[in-house]
């Protein structure tokens, strides 16, 4: 594998995209996958215990907490977690995730590891497709021995080809989908036609269908309001919604000027990378901004899972893709604050976006003020009634368990 790697670079960019164009690469990493996948279900089949590993990159991308637990109970599966930050990450940031990552962890009495080669694995669940989020030794190609899961770490509501058609879509054993329109979706963009598609509903139904276990917020009267921020600020970035540099200052006074609030500040995990690297914000003034939501009286700094600040809140302003539709499971008004996406979004994106309020509706001031008259609450029951909800009268975590007993059985 790396030495036809190494041939296919040395080929002329005109070459390379000619092969590219004719799906002739995606053709021959097809060949043989789903016998060496038989070969591979009929060798879990025999054993008495199978190790999964699960990739986790940030406590904010782990979405696997339920399933986690089932497997811990099962007589068969011997589930680890595997502390493997974002390879693009700096150096810092990834031991700041790999800290957060393993006091999360402990906390839950989860086995974890932080090195894929001092442990058995037979299944692999990925969070995120992209190529750069892995070392090489934890690529689908290298991993042809093992059967390799795919849970979205999000929502997607748009028909990017990268959220559908990267090499982790097209050499996974099973992709595990939210609704059927994702299905539907990847059978229209991906390669492989979906066919390792497997609805289950979203990773996160499990912990928004409880109740909240603590309280993260500060006052009890005040309104408690979100403000969740995507990291798409640079020149290069895919998703493009982040609206971050226009509102900084003026969500920062909204604060300042509006004692009877209380704001958490969410952003994205990678935001302040990028911010370390905007050439009108750097380290310094990046950590002094950061430094005021985490220390004002009437804000705070929420970072990590945040599944009970979503419960636990009263409204969200956000500029981001996922929360779209992940903020409709707790029912609440929302505000999208984010770049124009009508031109990119699929049908389930449009739909979702409909239960979401945006600037063509109320100001940001004027959000908050009428959160008491909230007009879309029928659009979001109607939508977590018909599309969040998983199928088969089942959790997302019974549902993945369900099937992979059923396979390896």
């Amino acid at each position: 594998m790396f030495l036809k790697r190494f041939l296919y670079n040395l080929l002329p960019t005109p070459l390379k995209n000619g092969i590219n164009n004719l799906h002739l690469k995606d053709f021959i990493q097809q060949l043989g996958k789903e016998k060496r996948e038989t070969a591979v279900i009929e060798r879990l089949k025999k054993q008495e215990e199978i190790h999964v590993v699960f990739i986790a990159m940030s406590v904010a991308f782990w979405k696997y907490d339920e399933l986690f637990k089932l497997m811990l109970q099962h007589k068969k599966f011997k589930p680890v977690v595997l502390l493997q930050p974002r390879i693009t990450d700096s150096k810092e940031t990834q031991n700041i995730h790999i800290e957060q990552m393993e006091k999360f962890f402990k906390e839950r009495n989860f086995p974890y590891v932080k090195d894929f080669k001092s442990i058995k694995s037979d299944i692999v669940f990925y969070a995120q497709p992209y190529k750069n989020s892995v070392p090489e030794c934890l690529r689908p190609y290298n991993l042809k021995d093992k059967l390799t899961c795919y849970v979205p770490y999000a929502f997607f509501i748009s028909n990017y080809s990268w959220a559908y058609n990267s090499m982790l879509h097209k050499l996974a054993w099973k992709c595990f989908y939210p609704t059927e329109l994702h299905k539907t979706n990847a059978k229209e963009i991906c390669y492989n036609q979906g066919k390792n598609v497997e609805v289950v509903g979203y990773s996160l139904y499990d912990q928004f269908k409880t109740e909240a276990k603590t309280d993260p917020w500060q006052s009890k009267e005040k309104k408690r309001i979100i403000w969740a921020v995507h990291h798409s600020i640079l020149n290069n970035d895919l998703a493009e919604c982040s609206t971050f540099l226009k509102y900084a200052e003026a969500m920062k006074n909204l604060a300042i000027e509006n004692q009877n609030l209380e704001i958490a500040f969410k952003p994205h995990p990678h935001l302040k990378e990028h911010l370390y690297k905007h050439e009108d914000w750097g380290k310094e003034k990046t950590d002094a901004y950061f430094d005021f939501w985490k220390n004002s009286s009437n804000t705070f700094f929420a970072e990590g899972n945040y599944i009970d600040l979503f419960k636990t809140s009263d409204a969200m302003i956000h500029d981001c893709g996922s929360f779209t539709v992940e903020y409709l499971y707790v029912n609440k008004p929302i505000l999208y604050i984010g770049n124009e996406r009508d031109k990119i979004l699929c049908n389930f994106g449009k739909m979702a976006m409909e239960a979401n309020y945006t600037l063509n509706d109320f100001s940001i001031e004027e959000f908050i003020d009428t959160l008491h008259i909230d007009k879309k609450n029928q659009i979001r029951t109607e939508f977590l009634q018909k599309y969040l909800i998983p199928p088969n009268h089942k959790t997302f975590s019974q549902n993945i368990l369900d099937l992979l007993e059923g396979y390896l059985k």
